[in-house]
């Protein structure tokens, strides 16, 4: 997975946008978006028994949420 500085140098911004703010807020953006979409995948965290009954437990929305550490965006 590319870092955020690596990505605005592969598109060769203008160094005036290209600097340290741009890369911060990229990176804040992507965490919330991240974070934003695992809480939405948690929420329809489901399965169906034996008997066909759909459950949701606990365990199964923290895997979601833990499933990409939003240490990995750089």
């Amino acid at each position: 997975m590319t870092t955020a500085e690596v990505f605005l140098e592969k598109e060769n911004l203008p160094e005036s946008i290209s600097g340290g703010t741009l890369n911060y807020a990229m990176i804040e953006f992507a965490k919330l978006h991240g974070e934003a979409a695992l809480k939405a995948a948690s929420r329809k965290a489901y399965f169906r028994d034996s008997n066909g009954f759909v459950c949701t437990t606990e365990e199964n929305k923290k895997s979601i949420l833990n499933a990409y550490p939003l240490s990995n965006i750089k």
